[in-house]
């Protein structure tokens, strides 16, 4: 299945409508068997869709954990979702060690969390409010502008900048942004 996934990387894709009602909470076990509540009830929560093998994610996997550190004293909670089910949760602790990502990292391994955020490629972010009501979901930054073409320095920093307006208290200028990278399959 992840050869699928790393295969096929997504140039572009029509935006689904981001949900106007709030989302019920999902309960779900961390890699480490700690149970989860998504989203929670801090200011927001951010979940990061991810794959070991995904070259995108990977590539972004600094910034991801810079964001962590500047935003979770900022009341911000975050949670790293792997897509591939095929994948062990040894591996995905493996996989938050190596790349120092400081935040759970939880094996979606019947896309709950997928379903939930509406995530189609990984890297991508979505965003809750503690309301539960979904503020962002789309791309960490312009780093990238195609398949196998990304600069040296990304020109907008989406998420950074959705994040700095919600905590702010104002509404979010650009709610929702295309991610490129590695498709999610669906599950067969």
């Amino acid at each position: 299945m992840i050869s699928a996934l790393v295969s096929s990387l997504l140039i572009g894709f029509q935006l689904k409508p981001m949900p106007v009602q709030p989302v019920a909470p999902v309960s779900i076990s961390d890699a480490a068997g700690i149970v989860r509540q998504v989203p929670t009830k801090q200011k927001a929560t951010v979940l990061f869709f991810v794959a070991t093998d995904c070259p995108i994610a990977n590539r972004m996997a600094p910034e991801l954990g810079r964001i962590v550190r500047t935003y979770q004293p900022k009341g911000v909670s975050f949670l790293f979702v792997y897509v591939d089910p095929s994948q062990s949760k040894k591996q995905v602790l493996d996989h938050l060690k190596e790349y120092k990502l400081n935040a759970p990292g939880i094996l979606d391994t019947k896309h709950r969390l997928v379903d939930l955020g509406g995530a189609t490629v990984t890297p991508q972010a979505v965003v809750f409010a503690g309301t539960g009501k979904m503020v962002y979901r789309g791309r960490i930054n312009d780093l990238f502008l195609e398949h196998g073409r990304s600069r040296n320095v990304p020109q907008t920093q989406d998420l950074r900048v959705a994040l700095d307006q919600f905590l702010a208290g104002k509404k979010i200028a650009v709610p929702q942004t295309p991610a490129l990278g590695c498709t999610i399959p669906p599950l067969d």
